[in-house]
């Protein structure tokens, strides 16, 4: 049962995307939308409260859309961004906003040729490194390549790369792991 609610919880979100997606590309503000959804989600991972609002459902959800909007007005987003919050709210979904903010972005980088990368290492990449990734990354996949990098000290050193539901794994932890492995199979 939780799996299956977890799905439509996906298709729901997927679905407020989708209609927010084509709603900004026939007013002309997709790159103005993807912006004010970068921010909520920017938001949200900053206060404690706005995650609190948009998953509680100790607020009604007349409250949350006032809230959202009240936010977004705060935010400078855009009317087409504040409605749609309050349209989620209003509609029992604040605790989806977030999962179709990110459908939204992935919307929008496909629509604009650009794949997706996320790039995890032991220590924060400097700029020069990041920018010599990103090229030898658009001409391995053929397109433009956005990459998010993330830290994580767990893997010592080296790096995982993740391009869509590709894994690459060259980070001195999991080399270690299977090492180990290989030592107790001998």
């Amino acid at each position: 049962m939780a799996a299956s609610s977890a799905s439509h919880a996906n298709e729901t979100a997927r679905r407020y995307a989708s209609a927010l997606f084509e709603l900004a590309q026939d007013k002309g503000e997709l790159e103005t939308v993807a912006t004010d959804l970068k921010s909520v989600i920017a938001m949200a991972a900053d206060s404690k409260d706005l995650s609190l609002l948009l998953e509680s459902p100790a607020f009604a959800r007349e409250d949350k859309a006032k809230a959202l909007v009240a936010v977004a007005a705060k935010a400078g987003l855009s009317k087409i961004v504040s409605n749609f919050l309050a349209t989620m709210a209003t509609n029992s979904r604040a605790d989806e906003i977030l999962s179709a903010a990110s459908y939204f972005d992935e919307l929008y980088a496909r629509h604009r040729g650009v794949k997706r990368a996320i790039a995890r290492t032991a220590e924060k990449m400097t700029a020069a490194q990041r920018k010599k990734l990103e090229a030898v990354l658009a001409k391995a996949v053929g397109s433009d390549v956005e990459l998010e990098t993330e830290v994580d000290s767990g893997l010592i050193g080296g790096i995982q790369l993740r391009v869509g539901s590709t894994l690459i794994d060259a980070s001195v932890a999991s080399k270690l792991d299977r090492m180990n492995i290989a030592m107790k199979g001998a």
